[in-house]
């Protein structure tokens, strides 16, 4: 199954940078946003196996969440009533994946 996500510029125009967790040779695409507040946002995806993504957010060294789901068919930068997100379409329907990463960051998942 391919899925569509996009490019690393992109990623780098919407203030992300390269978190350890990258490696372009085992195709892990992992992203890092800091903010002024100590939280670390990770997001990384990758095309093989099951085109994973995985999404953690930390408050310092403290890990708050950990969520990783299989089958993405798409990830999507989005925005609207000033917050941007990342929008992750699963092949599984009616799911809500977004991960919120402008102002602040924060996670909605649900399923139906």
């Amino acid at each position: 199954m391919n899925y569509e996500f996009p490019e690393e510029l992109e990623f780098f125009e919407k203030g992300f940078g390269y978190s350890s967790e990258y490696d372009q040779d085992e195709g892990q695409f992992s992203f890092l946003m800091d903010y002024e507040t100590g939280e670390k946002l990770i997001f990384t995806h990758s095309p093989f196996g099951n085109n994973s993504v995985s999404v953690k957010l930390f408050l310092g060294a403290e890990l708050v969440f950990h969520i990783s789901k299989e089958q993405v068919t798409n990830i999507a930068f989005q925005a609207w009533r000033g917050e941007q997100v990342l929008r992750i379409y699963l092949a599984e329907d009616f799911n809500d994946f977004l991960v919120y990463f402008n102002p602040k960051p924060r996670l909605k998942y649900c399923e139906a």
